[in-house]
């Protein structure tokens, strides 16, 4: 057999496919309109002007000054068009010598759109491969060894001869051959429309913003296995229906939390009342979540939210341990956590406007855009403005237009749970109450374990089940110190179990008709066993649920004989429920993060305490700087408030966000960054360093020049990127601002100087940041210190003008206080006191009324409360 190289015919797009004669079609089109421009621009100039098309000299006075006649204004037409062209061929001598070293080309002072549409001819010669540069090598053809051929044909032969094994194959290996995309944002090749067919400089165009990246889409994705078997070989053929991976700073994309199934676009698959109405997922159709992170968004979100409930109690000892916090918040989806809470507070009113019951939901999926619940028996009339599908059996409810706040409404279903996400990355709950008996969860025990507790750390922690109370047995102790007490752990579950048997009539309740009207009752009961348990037990624990909805729920794993519903969850993560057609990535969580989390809550429950010297230390800036320099920066950095790059030009929306935020590290860190660092903080999950470069080189545009031409942002000689002077935080100024106070020689100086730098605080610190975006804030104490430094510097001056003849001095301090620091009760009762002496009885009222929004379901402490009681002594601070 002789070793010719001939390309396997099943591995590449055909020559003549249409695709590629399209691409090549139009990429010669843009080659042509490079060469009209370059070579036919000087012809007509010269057809136009005879014998002397070029210019020998510039226009002289006389010439300016004469009478205009048509060959001056022909001169000077031809003058300026000579001006220009050359200007073109300058800019694409610049593209096409960036093109060839494989970089980005620097701005042509006043290129404008003249570099632009040079960029763009010049990105298509590369993709017709006119131009030679760095990825000549990635679109040269592959030569393969007879003996490749001869495999390539046995394996041709052997498909011919078993169709449906080969379909078979294909279906088993297809989803297996995708894992990659995991954790990755992910383009999926568009179908040809109207002539027109997908292509990597279009695609990098549309998603990076720059066509010429169309090299890191190629290299991040070449020669790997696309769902019809092929891989990306050349760079200008793809095919419709591959999936590429785009990197980390693509806008418009979203990032895959599981391989995509073999099923075709019509195989939907949707939660269904026990079966499905296409081809249910298979187990390989889902993978666990990337980056071993603490499970999915909701069970993120419910821990986060839990926690910043507890440090608005009081300012803790310190933050704890930073990277189990910075694992949940970029894994977190607080949005949707917050639309489920508010649409299930939608359904409630609803409800009791229409005097209607509630709808017999089952399980519930959510996504950015709308909560759907399942119900069982379907229902044909739905309330408010819900909507129904698949003829009753599923109710829809939108994104809400309005802000009306819905913070008093009783919250139906405490018992739903996340399982996971499903292919579709949308989160997936069930209302265990629903099952009317128990539910097991079987498979592998490690997981089942971890799921299990993921299961009671959300019940414990979620803002929809304030009236579920869990027992749990078999899960990590650290669970009970999670939350607001609503979890506990006991290590003699027969005995918990015969004091719930004793008390079983009280909380047996048809929820459904009773949680309509109740607010005072007894809470909804969840019992969490996380490993097997005896035959006795089992039945015990099987006599504590009833045949019809309860609340009281019973989840044991390990499996039970007489389970209503079976989670079965495998040793990757992939759980099912056959009997509602559920497949997702379950929501898990171990020991080790459990332990991470509960620490979390107790350095929260630390009271803070003063540093030496009975003052709050302040650390001081690297940068001294006031709210003069504040005010007059040319490029200003907030973080006090809602984060803020000011200064800069306006920009897409996503892109800004990644700018913006690392414009905001730099300036946080005025010592200098290393890129890998910085890379490392940015994209925690890993960027390639051509990705990161390039968004550093579109930050230091963003920024731009001072007005002596010096960049705002700067690199040293060891390539550590830092801001010039030019660039001033507000966090800087604040500090240096009350760092003098300390110092000042008299006191007026000293209030003066706590005004200027409290006239700076905007509102909470960071606030307004993107989801998935600055997780690196919780790495250091920064957020802690902020607060302490704020309400410290706050109080001082309250102190200092409540005993003097400025009450609306010491108010304001107190407001500024509570701006950064809304539920602090000494500040409160700071203002409590200013307004008291300036407008008496009626000034505390109206700051009572403030602060009962502003605590946001605290507790008013007992020195609130006598304070109150002093002023209006027939008021107590909780009726008021």
């Amino acid at each position: 057999m002789s070793n010719e190289t001939i390309p396997d015919p099943g591995r590449f797009q055909r020559q003549d496919d249409p695709a590629a004669e399209t691409g090549r079609g139009g990429r010669a089109l843009s080659a042509l309109a490079l060469l009209g421009l370059v070579v036919g621009v000087p012809v007509l100039l010269w057809l136009l002007a005879g014998t002397d098309p070029f210019p020998t000299s510039l226009p002289t006075k006389e010439t300016l000054t004469s009478q205009l006649t048509f060959t001056t204004l022909l001169n000077v037409l031809l003058f300026v068009v000579w001006l220009a062209w050359l200007f073109f061929v300058v800019c694409v001598a610049v593209e096409v010598s960036a093109a060839r070293r494989g970089g980005l080309a620097q701005p042509v002072p006043l290129g404008g759109p003249v570099q632009k549409l040079a960029r763009a001819l010049v990105g298509a010669l590369l993709l017709a491969e006119v131009i030679s540069g760095p990825a000549a090598s990635a679109t040269a053809p592959v030569e393969h060894t007879g003996s490749e051929v001869a495999a390539a044909a046995v394996v041709q032969s052997s498909d011919q001869a078993a169709p449906e094994t080969r379909a078979e194959r294909r279906a088993a290996h297809e989803v297996t051959a995708q894992e990659h995309l995991v954790g990755h944002k992910v383009y999926t090749v568009a179908a040809p429309k109207d002539g027109y067919h997908d292509n990597l400089w279009d695609i990098a165009e549309r998603v990076l913003g720059d066509g010429r990246r169309y090299r890191e889409i190629y290299e991040l994705n070449k020669g790997l296995v696309q769902p019809d078997g092929r891989k990306l070989e050349l760079a200008r053929l793809i095919q419709p229906g591959w999936n590429l991976v785009v990197p980390d700073d693509a806008v418009g994309v979203h990032r895959m939390t599981a391989p995509p199934s073999s099923a075709t676009p019509s195989d939907e698959h949707r939660v269904g009342t026990g079966t499905t109405t296409d081809t249910a997922v298979s187990e390989q159709g889902v993978q666990e979540s990337p980056g071993g992170l603490l499970g999915t968004g909701l069970l993120a979100a419910t821990a986060l939210a839990a926690l910043a409930f507890e440090r608005r109690r009081r300012i803790g000892a310190s933050a704890g341990d930073g990277e189990v916090e910075a694992e949940l918040r970029g894994a977190a989806t607080p949005s949707r956590a917050a639309f489920l809470d508010r649409a299930l507070r939608d359904l409630m009113a609803a409800c009791r406007q229409a005097s209607a019951p509630l709808p017999p939901v089952y399980a519930v999926r959510v996504d950015d855009d709308s909560v759907s619940l399942m119900l069982a028996p379907a229902s044909v009339d739905p309330v408010g403005e819900w909507r129904t599908e698949d003829d009753g059996a599923t109710w829809v409810r939108s994104q809400f237009d309005d802000t009306e706040a819905l913070d008093g409404e009783t919250i139906p279903y405490p018992a739903l749970v996340s399982l996971g996400v499903d292919r579709q990355g949308c989160d997936v709950l069930v209302d265990l109450e629903s099952a009317g008996g128990v539910v097991a969860l079987d498979g592998d025990p490690h997981v089942a374990s971890e799921v299990a507790a993921a299961i009671a750390l959300q019940s414990g922690t979620a803002s929809w089940a304030t009236e579920m109370r869990v027992t749990a047995a078999g899960l990590p102790a650290g669970l009970s110190g999670i939350g607001d007490e609503r979890i506990r752990i006991v290590d003699d579950l027969a005995a918990e179990v015969s004091v719930l048997e004793q008390s079983l009539e009280p909380v047996r309740a048809d929820v459904l008709t009773g949680r309509l009207g109740r607010r005072t009752t007894q809470p909804s009961r969840l019992v969490v066993v996380g490993e097997p348990v005896t035959e006795e037990l089992e039945d015990r624990l099987l006599g504590l649920t009833g045949p019809e909805r309860q609340s009281l729920s019973v989840l044991v794993a390990g499996g039970h004989r007489a389970a209503r519903w079976t989670l079965h969850v495998d040793s990757n993560g992939h759980l099912r429920v056959d009997a509602l057609g559920i497949t997702v990535t379950a929501n898990r969580i171990g020991h080790e993060q459990v332990e991470g989390i509960a620490a979390l809550f107790a350095a929260a429950r630390q009271p803070d305490r003063p540093d030496d010297g009975g003052q709050v230390h302040i650390p001081a800036p690297a940068r001294p700087v006031d709210d003069a320099a504040w005010t007059t920066a040319p490029r200003r950095v907030g973080v006090l408030g809602t984060i803020a790059v000011t200064g800069v030009p306006t920009v897409e929306e996503a892109r800004t966000d990644q700018l913006a935020e690392l414009v905001i590290y730099l300036a946080l860190h005025p010592e200098g960054v290393h890129p890998k660092v910085l890379a490392g903080v940015l994209w925690p999950r890993g960027v390639t360093p051509d990705v990161s470069a390039a968004v550093v080189e579109r930050a230091r545009e963003w920024l731009g020049d001072d007005v002596h031409g010096n960049s705002f942002l700067r690199e040293d000689a060891e390539g550590r990127l830092s801001l010039s002077e030019g660039v001033v935080c507000d966090w800087d100024a604040v500090r240096s601002l009350f760092l003098r106070a300390r110092s000042a020689s008299s006191r007026g100086e000293e209030v003066e100087l706590l005004r200027r730098g409290l006239q700076l605080i905007r509102g909470e610190s960071f606030a307004g940041v993107p989801e998935g975006r600055y997780a690196w804030v919780a790495h250091g104490d920064l957020e802690r210190v902020m607060r302490r430094v704020v309400v410290a510097s706050a109080l001082r001056l309250v102190d200092l003008l409540g005993g003097d003849d400025d009450p609306g001095g010491a108010a304001a301090a107190a407001e500024a206080g509570l701006r950064f620091d809304p539920a602090n009760q000494e500040l409160w009762r700071g203002l409590i006191r200013a307004r008291h002496a300036g407008d008496g009885v009626a000034g505390v009222r109206r700051t009572l009324d403030a602060m009962t929004p502003a605590l946001r379901g605290l507790p008013v402490e007992s020195q609130t409360t006598a304070l109150v009681e002093e002023y209006l002594p027939t008021t107590a601070a909780t009726g008021a």
